[in-house]
């Protein structure tokens, strides 16, 4: 797995983000090809929404900030983002994501219809 600079590495269109790579960063973000089991300080609705996430249809790509999946995209290609506030580190890292899904994206879901 790569260690990256986030702020040189993972965002833009050439960036770890926009091309769905594991990475790790020299501080508290990373992503991972798959659903980690822990998830952080995510809240009850949250973690239910995850756990379903990942039993059906499966998640293939997680963004964590520290332990807290932050943004995931499910086997089907959606992508989720918890509109859920943290840290002013996790604000960055959300921020990235946010970029990252562009359009594509709301703060909550984005989703080919």
């Amino acid at each position: 797995m790569a260690t990256v600079s986030i702020r040189h590495d993972v965002g833009g269109p050439d960036g770890v983000l926009a091309r769905a790579l594991p990475f790790e960063s020299h501080g508290a973000m990373r992503a991972v090809a798959f659903a980690p089991s822990s998830t952080g300080r995510l809240d009850r609705h949250w973690q239910e929404r995850y756990q379903d996430d990942q039993n059906a249809p499966g998640i293939v790509y997680t963004v964590l900030s520290y332990d807290t999946p932050i943004a995931w995209v499910r086997a089907d290609g959606r992508m989720v983002m918890p509109p859920v506030t943290y840290s002013p580190t996790t604000t960055r890292h959300q921020n990235l994501c946010r970029a990252w899904m562009g359009t594509d994206a709301s703060c909550h879901e984005a989703a080919a219809a």
